[in-house]
């Protein structure tokens, strides 16, 4: 009776040390599984965080160029609309002197 309790005490002994170490097991297995994952998700961050400072730089800039661009656009119109505007008058003047020059 003393070597079955002998026994069946080991054999408790060693089913606990078994599902312990299972627990173990598995407990370190989904610990990695979530770092790689946390590990995979930081980066994921760090990528999106590059893109989008990447992407609102050249947002700024191409509102820049724009901007520049509309502004030179502008200018060339105003001075085209100017040189016309001088070609007219001066277009007005010639036909008026010639309209003097015909009365005469």
């Amino acid at each position: 009776s003393g070597i079955n309790a002998e026994y069946g005490k080991q054999w408790y002994q060693r089913r606990v040390r078994e599902e312990l170490t299972c627990d173990i097991s598995l407990l370190r297995d989904r610990i990695d599984h979530s770092n790689r994952r946390y590990t995979d998700a930081s980066k994921r961050l760090t990528d999106a965080e590059a893109e989008y400072v990447a992407a609102k730089m050249d947002l700024h800039n191409s509102r820049d160029l724009k901007e520049g661009l509309e502004e030179h656009l502008f200018t060339i119109i105003k001075l085209n609309e100017t040189k016309k505007s001088e070609r007219l008058e001066m277009l007005y003047q010639k036909l008026e002197s010639l309209s003097v020059k015909l009365e005469s």
